[in-house]
């Protein structure tokens, strides 16, 4: 067995299939506040948070409006959104193997700890947690590493027996900030060259190929 002992999963486009729920529930939110919509928008900005994306998609800077925005957005999300995430294959049945052998699951996003606890509740993957960590549990979310670095210290494992696993450059960021081993999905939002030029050791075409790598 390696050497790493905890994972700390990304959610959206990592663990979670929500492509197709925040699309929606963008579409619907542009359509109700009277803006154009343009999904490769959402698209290119996947691993920023909810504000960010907003504030790409409407072309609003002021705070005011944005937080205005994000949250007709989370209205729309949480009534019809959340429903509609699923695991992608393989996610379940990996984590119930490598957490019978012993290793750690944390989830670690750029959401919030209320919308993820929901989905996993409802996906049955809750009892496989440590812990999630989402925005607004530290002062800065990814790409900078308090994330990880929190989820970490909440867990008790060292960067060296951590690894971060995410589909986006914001997830390799996070997770070499932090000092940690990193490993990139090639099935997310950026290509495995992007991730690798931001610090994957490693890049797995399914999540089933995780097993391999931290078993050996």
């Amino acid at each position: 067995m390696s050497k790493i002992k905890f994972v700390m999963l990304d959610f959206d486009g990592t663990i979670a299939d929500s492509f197709g729920s925040v699309i929606h529930c963008a579409e619907k939110m542009c359509q109700k506040e009277g803006f154009p919509f343009d999904k490769r928008i959402i698209e290119r900005n996947m691993g920023c948070t909810t504000e960010q994306c907003v504030s790409l998609l409407t072309g609003e800077t002021d705070p005011e409006v944005v937080n205005r925005l994000t949250h007709s957005y989370n209205l729309i999300y949480r009534s019809i959104g959340l429903d509609m995430i699923k695991l992608f294959d393989g996610v379940l049945d990996t984590i119930k193997r490598l957490h019978a052998q012993g290793v750690k699951f944390a989830i670690t996003s750029n959401n919030v700890v209320p919308a993820i606890s929901y989905v996993v509740e409802r996906l049955d993957l809750m009892p496989y947690l440590d812990n999630i960590v989402g925005v607004e549990c530290v002062e800065k979310g990814k790409p900078e590493p308090d994330i990880a670095l929190e989820s970490m210290r909440r867990a008790g494992f060292t960067p060296e027996e951590s690894v971060a696993v995410g589909d986006s450059t914001f997830d390799m960021l996070m997770g070499k900030g932090a000092g940690c081993h990193c490993c990139g999905v090639s099935y997310g939002c950026d290509t495995p060259q992007t991730l690798k030029a931001e610090g994957a050791e490693w890049i797995i075409d399914s999540f089933a190929e995780l097993e391999k790598i931290i078993l050996g």
